[in-house]
């Protein structure tokens, strides 16, 4: 699967609508990254670095950092716990606003260098 519309045609409108959103969210971050898909995920690169993933499950959709470790977490809605990768959950679209999802993306694409190997 490497088509948008291939992506979004499996999912529950509701989930279809959450990952359109935060589609334009991570596109509206600059002009230097690119989208596709990859690990089950719609994947937005900044150089070879996927900076943000948007990946659907049955209840939420997550919005993965691959660097989150990295990110100051204000609001305290970033979860995991591991070396690197943290998400946030999103049930609704009202939560994209209330978790200020857009501004966690955009302190990811600013994280600077390549992913630390394990």
């Amino acid at each position: 699967m490497t088509d948008f519309n291939e992506f979004v045609s499996v999912l529950e409108p509701d989930k279809k609508a959450i990952v359109r959103a935060l589609r334009g969210a991570a596109q509206g971050v600059s002009t230097d990254i690119v989208e596709g898909i990859k690990w089950n995920a719609l994947c937005f690169f900044k150089g070879d670095r996927p900076f943000v993933g948007i990946m659907p499950y049955k209840n939420y959709v997550s919005v993965i950092f691959d660097r989150g470790s990295e990110m100051t977490d204000e609001l305290g809605v970033l979860e995991g716990s591991g070396k690197q990768m943290r998400h946030i959950k999103i049930h609704t679209l009202e939560e994209i606003k209330q978790k200020k999802v857009v501004q966690y993306i955009r302190n990811s694409h600013s994280v600077s260098g390549r992913r630390q190997k394990a």
